[in-house]
């Protein structure tokens, strides 16, 4: 039981607004060969069809599913890691240890964010993971991927349609070093 989200949301924010200061390296599909795919339970059956467009292309998905309680946790023969809102949580809305450690553990060349702005904890632990490259839809001005896109109105909450669309931008872009500082 979360008593408060208070200091869960203070960090947030403060990793927000220091996200332009992590490592970047954007890539194309081409050079992506691990992909993390973060999404809410109750997307599974959408956020399953686009895993398995990643898989057919060879692609090495783990996928990462937020839960707010037991009956939305999804059914499927794959893997994933689970954050279960009722339980893989402590009182202030923060993940367990455990989880975090196997979620920091999970290598992403590219990391797909579809869990939403109601998945606080699995919000965090995004924030928090080492990738160089993430995505996913815009949700306000400040925004917190490398790459993201802005839904039109009435594709809002469609998660097919931003997959579709990130999908065809990555596809069509080049990949771009890392900027090194030069030695003096």
């Amino acid at each position: 039981m979360i008593l408060t989200q208070y200091f869960l949301k203070k960090k947030i924010r403060k990793l927000a607004q220091n996200t332009s200061k992590r490592p970047h390296q954007y890539r194309s599909m081409n050079d992506v060969k691990t992909i993390l795919f973060l999404c809410n339970s109750t997307d599974w059956d959408t956020c399953r069809v686009c895993i398995e467009k990643l898989k057919a292309m060879r692609k090495t998905v783990n996928t990462a599913v937020y839960s707010p309680t037991e009956k939305d946790v999804p059914t499927w023969v794959s893997n994933y890691l689970l954050l279960r809102g009722d339980r893989d949580v402590n009182i202030w809305g923060f993940p367990s240890h455990s989880t975090q450690k196997q979620f920091m553990h999970l290598p992403a060349d590219l990391l797909i964010d579809f869990s939403g702005e109601e998945a606080l904890p699995m919000h965090l632990m995004f924030l928090e993971h080492p990738s160089t490259f993430k995505v996913g839809a815009k949700q306000s001005e400040n925004s917190i991927y490398d790459f993201s896109i802005v839904p039109p109105e009435e594709n809002k909450n469609d998660i097919q349609y931003l997959f579709d669309q990130i999908f065809t931008y990555l596809q069509t872009i080049a990949s771009i070093p890392v900027e090194e500082e030069e030695e003096s």
